[in-house]
Formats: C-alpha cells, structure tokens, sequence
C-alpha cells in the first residue's frame, strides 16, 4: 500500500552538449530526486566536450544517471528517452542537438508533463515553461504514426512558407483536404498553443507560433 504521505519525487531529464551549466542550473532550482542526463556524440572532438561537460554535471549533481544516445538518430534518441521518461519526470531541452532535444520534448508533451529550458539575460539565468500540451485525458492531439495527418500537414504547411502564415484558402487548396477536416487540426493546434488564427479583413490567416517549429519538422 502506498504512503498518502510519502512525497512524490521528481525526475529531471535533461539533454546535455557541450555546455554543463544548462544541466546544473537547472537542477539547483528545481532540485529533483534524480537527473537522468542524455549525451552523445559524433566525433572525438564531441565526445571531449561532451564528455567534459558530463564530468562537471557528475561533480557538481548527486543522483546522476548518464544515458549515452546516437544525437543524431530520432530512433535512438526516442527510444531512450522513452526508458526513463514518466509522470513524475519536468523536461530540459536546453542542450544537445535539436534530435536529443525534440525528442525529449515530443515524448513529454505526448505526456502531458513540464517541458522547460533555460534562458540567460544580462547574467542572470531563468527557466522558462514551453507552452505545449498535445494530449488530453481522452486522446493525443496528434497520431504521431500516421504520415498523413492533418494536424501535421497544417503546421509543415506554415513553417514552410514565407513568415510562417498562411490564409485558410490556400492551405485548403495545398492539402486538398475538406475544409471540415483542416477546421478540426486547425482546433486542435490552437489548442496545443502551436498556432494562432489571425484576421486580415474577412480572410482568416494562420500563423505558426515559435513552438511549432519544434514539433512541426520533418522528424515527425
């Protein structure tokens, strides 16, 4: 039977380059019960870095569990994270490459759980919240599985094109999909916080916010 009063620990993943401090600074504010840190390399000028940064993160943390991934490889980034991911996780994608990153982030917000990164301004560092929710308690806003989906049709469609934006009528014309169809991904998107509609007299204008070119690339 489990303690009513037994706190509930929280687990820190976050990706690692060649910078340790986005690792560190993190963990001191938020103070978790464990850091699962993923790394990775592609040369052996990389892996001094990243192995440098590693060993700062291991002296400075306690409770570090090292991940090593391919930084380059969706699959095997996914498929790690998905070893140690769960709902007591807060996600940090400040560092590594955009692969390590995305897939961290992808998988927690298919989790519905904290997706964060750390911002410094004038020497002083803040972590910030990435505003994105892609699952509700009856369904994923996204089927991730399935090339043809509407919702990522949408949002490739809009970081492809110039300014990020693109009124109703042409999208409908680009993906020769009901309007119906575009109308209920257009939804959903709003509602994940990846997009926004505009209006430019009568013509409604999607607009791609800057989380969607996270989630709108060609890994999914």
């Amino acid at each position: 039977m489990v303690n009513r009063h037994e706190e509930i620990k929280m687990k820190l993943l976050s990706t690692l380059g060649w910078t340790s401090k986005v690792v560190i600074e993190a963990a001191k504010k938020l103070k978790p019960d464990e850091n699962v840190v993923f790394y990775g390399y592609v040369n052996d000028e990389e892996k001094e870095k990243v192995e440098k940064a590693l060993n700062e993160v291991k002296k400075e943390l306690s409770n570090v569990k090292a991940v090593q991934v391919d930084p380059m490889n969706f699959y095997d980034c996914i498929t790690k994270v998905n070893e140690h991911i769960d709902n007591t996780s807060v996600a940090n994608i400040t560092g590594g490459t955009k692969i390590m990153s995305f897939s961290l982030a992808l998988k927690a917000a298919l989790m519905d759980i904290p997706i964060i990164y750390l911002v410094t301004e004038n020497g002083k560092t803040t972590i910030k919240r990435v505003p994105i929710r892609l699952s509700t308690s009856q369904r994923n806003f996204f089927k991730m599985n399935e090339s043809d989906s509407t919702a990522v049709q949408i949002l490739q469609a809009l970081i492809h094109s110039q300014g990020g934006k693109m009124d109703m009528k042409t999208l409908k014309s680009k993906l020769n999909k009901g309007y119906s169809t575009i109308s209920d991904a257009k939804s959903r998107l709003i509602l994940a916080n990846l997009i926004r509609e505009e209006k430019n007299g009568r013509t409604k204008i999607l607009v791609a916010n800057s989380a969607a070119y996270l989630f709108g690339g060609n890994a999914l």
